[in-house]
């Protein structure tokens, strides 16, 4: 009696599904160093009414701890009151800054987080409020969250913003000496784009799923895409 033999999936399909899972990586990781940042949030917050602004501070640092946090208020902004937490002092400058400092024992370790409340009144009519705050570790640095977000991008060390007109975020200005973006290139109408008609005759010809090009072609831009066209040649030369 012989025993079944599964087949096992073609050599073309395993390159594809390599490259797939590397790339995704290569998109997830930074996504997930970026999110570690302070943040301000507050639900439901409106222009005229008041608020409950909560800042989330991690301590990113490995070997230190966060034992001081001073928020800004923008103008505009001001704090109804302050509510306390255990381990922590509160004080307020004339700048309109609002200061936390840890007593010992009660500092923000690494990887740990901590949210720090205002309550602040009525808030002013603006698209999108900043909250530049400084971060004191233990070690004595200073990590400054003052840089605006703007073209879509965040920056290394965003302003905390609470967002209360989201058409002001879409408006909002390309970075100062950003270059224009060009025109896009027209065609004819029904024409079919320059190069899909080669493309198109070249997987057909080949015998390799179309699916195969299109990885291939989003890859492109980077070297993962040389290691699929080397892959696929490879597999083609061994059933040629």
């Amino acid at each position: 009696m012989q025993s079944a033999r599964l087949n096992p999936l073609p050599r073309t399909a395993m390159a594809v599904g390599a490259v797939a899972v590397m790339s995704a990586a290569m998109v997830t990781l930074p996504a997930a160093a970026a999110s570690a940042h302070v943040r301000v949030l507050s639900e439901g917050a409106e222009a005229g009414r008041p608020a409950t602004l909560r800042f989330r501070v991690p301590s990113e640092k490995e070997f230190s701890t966060t034992v001081r946090i001073d928020i800004a208020l923008p103008e505009g902004v001001t704090a109804d009151s302050v509510p306390e937490i255990e381990g922590w002092t509160i004080s307020r400058t004339p700048q309109r800054h609002i200061v936390w400092t840890a007593r010992a024992g009660h500092e923000i370790r690494p990887a740990e987080t901590q949210t720090f409340t205002v309550r602040a009144k009525p808030l002013p009519n603006e698209g999108v409020l900043r909250f530049d705050t400084a971060q004191t570790y233990s070690d004595g640095s200073v990590v400054n969250w003052n840089q605006p977000s703007a073209g879509g991008r965040e920056p290394d060390f965003p302003s905390p913003e609470l967002v209360l007109d989201p058409a002001a975020v879409r408006e909002a200005p390309p970075p100062a000496g950003a270059a224009p973006k060009p025109p896009a290139a027209t065609e004819p109408a029904g024409a079919e784009p320059a190069g899909a008609e080669a493309a198109t005759g070249a997987a057909e010809e080949g015998g390799l799923p179309v699916a195969v090009w299109a990885v291939g072609g989003v890859l492109a831009g980077g070297g993962l895409a040389v290691l699929l066209r080397r892959l696929l040649r490879a597999s083609a030369g061994r059933h040629g």
